[in-house]
């Protein structure tokens, strides 16, 4: 079985100069890395169950409804046990996050923190299950990942899901109720925004939409006064990215505050246990309004029928719709 994609560049004109018009969000860095495709390799598979008993969540955990399997429910149809995907322990990025994951951990994780890990897919399942491995404290390592792989696909679905089936978290037990939420997104997931697809091949990004996500009132009822936002580079984001900015402005609002960290700063910071109000205290980020694709017809459009979905233009203004809906 072969998962991986059979073309070697992704089928879209990379990054066209309209980018420029555009924040750099982690989705728009990440395309530039768009030819750095990992290696094939064989690839033992699990099923579906056995797969999701690794990454799910138990049911009483309070972070466990905002996960999704939706990527993990791809092994139902393999009709193999073996199967070629990229062999992400070749990427530098997966090795900077699991040694920044383990780094957070020895730096101990504040029972009022939620980290959100905009990484490439890989990267951030590194970042969790290493992370969630080290910790003293239990962790909800909550994903995010809402596609499918797809032969002739504009995003590499399968990164991530040889990551999923490759490493694996500390599951916090079903009585561990105060765990530390990290949720694990793809960065991949509103890359090349400014392209049209061929008319082969298949859309498989998509967006997650505030109701993916825990709103205020759910961090509040946990104790979460402070959201640290892990990227892969400042250099290359400005921002966060245009789905979870509604998500952001609310926080904000809330009186959540916000924090922007990447990879070397977590490297740099980090040494050991630290006073998180003191180490933080410089990567405040404050959300400023701002237009996103989300309510960009012309996204939509040039996405021919919305992300491998039947909807062409946004659901109530959000874009939730196809597989991010």
């Amino acid at each position: 079985m072969t998962l991986r994609r059979v073309l070697g560049t992704v089928p879209v004109a990379l990054l066209s100069a309209a980018c420029a018009s555009r924040p750099w969000t982690p989705s728009v860095s990440v395309a530039y890395w768009a030819q750095d495709v990992p290696p094939p390799n064989t690839v033992a598979l699990p099923t579906y169950p056995e797969a999701a008993q690794r990454w799910q969540l138990p049911p009483q955990n309070p972070w466990a409804r905002w996960q999704k399997l939706t990527l993990l429910s791809v092994l139902d149809a393999a009709p193999q046990r073996t199967a070629e995907l990229p062999d992400v322990s070749q990427l530098d990025v997966v090795h900077d996050a699991q040694n920044a994951g383990v780094r957070v951990a020895a730096a101990g994780l504040p029972a009022d923190t939620l980290w959100m890990v905009d990484l490439r897919g890989a990267a951030s399942v590194a970042f969790g299950a290493s992370l969630s491995r080290a910790s003293r404290e239990p962790v909800a390592t909550v994903l995010t990942f809402n596609n499918w792989p797809a032969e002739s696909e504009i995003i590499p679905a399968e990164e991530t899901l040889s990551a999923l089936v490759q490493m694996q978290p500390r599951l916090p037990q079903p009585d561990d109720l105060a765990t530390r939420p990290v949720i694990l997104l793809d960065a991949w997931r509103l890359a090349f925004r400014e392209d049209e697809p061929d008319e082969d091949v298949t859309d498989n990004r998509y967006m997650l939409t505030p109701g993916d996500l825990p709103d205020p009132g759910a961090l509040r009822a946990q104790g979460i006064s402070r959201v640290v936002y892990v990227v892969e580079d400042l250099d290359d984001t400005e921002t966060e990215e245009d789905d979870l900015h509604e998500t952001f402005m609310a926080y904000q609002a809330a009186g959540i505050s916000i924090f922007m960290v990447d990879l070397d700063f977590v490297a740099k910071k980090l040494q050991g246990p630290v006073v998180w109000n003191e180490v933080l205290v410089r990567r405040h980020y404050s959300v400023a309004p701002r237009i996103t694709i989300c309510s960009d017809v012309r996204f939509y459009a040039r996405a021919r029928g919305g992300f491998g979905g039947v909807h062409g233009v946004p659901s109530g203004g959000r874009g939730g719709f196809g597989f991010g809906g």
